[in-house]
């Protein structure tokens, strides 16, 4: 078996294994635990792109200023569907 094969085994039991423990063995209490985690690690790994691209790009909006600015464009609709009875 090469390495590849390998590999792409123990990918596959490792990610119906993590599936069968999420589903089954952890608790609501604990999902939630993992939920907040995994929420955490994407708001740091979001600190971390918008700290590194200003350094790589220029001119490129940062995940902040992205967000920002939809939240802006939500609040715009909003005044306007409800400015037309919604």
């Amino acid at each position: 078996m090469n390495v590849l094969n390998r590999i792409t085994v123990f990918l596959g039991v490792f990610i119906v294994g993590g599936y069968l423990a999420y589903h089954h063995v952890l608790s609501d209490e604990q999902r939630a635990d993992v939920a907040a985690a995994q929420e955490e690690l994407k708001k740091a790994m979001e600190e971390i792109s918008d700290a590194v691209m200003p350094l790589v790009s220029k001119g490129t909006p940062t995940k902040a200023q992205e967000r920002a600015a939809a939240e802006a464009n939500r609040a715009r609709t909003a005044q306007q569907w409800e400015a037309i009875g919604y």
